[in-house]
């Protein structure tokens, strides 16, 4: 290739000049070819927001189109704000129109606008909420909820991320937690108790690694620990069994604490019984029935 192809080749890829406009949505179509297909239209969180996003404030992003020929232009980048632009009946939506280009330089284009993006850090977004409350400080949690696109356990949630310990915020961040966990942690955080040697602080530590290691993962997994610490005291050995074994899942330890509760009860059983016995209290009927029952299949296991 000489020179003045490579030249050429690379004139091809400079960025053309686009303008912008506001479309009839009756002269813009959706591109079938679309790389990115799970965009989760008409249905779910994300669209219900962005659809009452849209509804107040309009469309902020302009729709990226590139015309196919007079008169006619194709989605480049935002499908989904043109979803809801069309459910919600607007006529027009702002667009940044760019010429007619060949299909190499269109593909290229449009990975470039859909590749580059970040999302949110849990933390910057907590931060953001936290300026908008402070701006809006006299309306309520429902009408900054409202006012975000967000319920308002989330708001809550990310209230109490900003207001966290900065080491459990360095932890979440070294380990990599996904949103859901993040929320899912703080949950449970109020729940932790001290086990044995074993200090709050060290038992998150021990948390997160499990985490990172995926020995513990789903949103369950939070919500069941913090329901067998609420009872730690009853659980306590297989709770410091659970920490000091790395790879044992949080169904495993509820399995060993159901175990362990059954035998807590006939220990009670036996105590009530026992101290029944010393005061010369008589049973009920009804106790010396089930006492019958249990007798029976205690014999029946030996």
């Amino acid at each position: 290739m000489s020179e003045n192809d490579i030249k050429s080749l690379i004139d091809s890829f400079r960025p053309r000049p686009a303008v912008f406009m506001e479309l009839s949505v009756d002269v813009i179509e959706g591109d079938p070819n679309q790389p990115r297909k799970a965009f989760g239209l008409g249905v779910g969180g994300d669209y219900n927001r962005l659809m009452k996003s849209i509804s107040h404030y309009g469309i902020e992003d302009p729709i990226k189109v590139s015309e196919i020929e007079k008169g006619r232009f194709l989605i480049m980048d935002g499908h989904r704000r043109f979803a809801c632009a069309k459910e919600l009946e607007l006529k027009t939506v702002p667009c940044r129109v760019y010429p007619k280009m060949s299909d190499g330089e269109f593909e290229a284009r449009r990975f470039e606008m859909q590749n580059n993006r970040r999302s949110w850090k849990p933390m910057e977004k907590a931060n953001a909420i936290h300026k908008i409350k402070t701006e809006y400080k006299d309306a309520t949690k429902k009408e900054i909820a409202d006012l975000l696109g967000i319920s308002q356990v989330h708001l809550f949630h990310f209230t109490e991320l900003r207001d966290m310990r900065m080491e459990y915020l360095e932890l979440m961040s070294e380990y990599n937690m996904k949103e859901y966990q993040r929320i899912a942690f703080m949950q449970m955080l109020p729940k932790l108790r001290k086990i044995k040697q074993h200090e709050i602080d060290n038992i998150v530590k021990i948390l997160f690694k499990k985490i990172s290691d995926n020995v513990m993962y789903r949103a369950s997994d939070f919500k069941d620990l913090a329901k067998i610490f609420s009872n730690a005291t009853l659980h306590e050995e297989e709770i410091l069994f659970f920490l000091t074994e790395p790879l044992l899942t949080v169904t495993e330890l509820c399995e060993r604490s159901q175990l362990s509760g059954f035998s807590s009860q006939i220990k009670i059983l036996i105590k009530e019984l026992g101290t029944k016995k010393n005061l010369n209290v008589q049973l009920t009927e009804k106790e010396n029935g089930l006492l019958g029952d249990l007798n029976k299949l205690l014999q029946a296991f030996t």
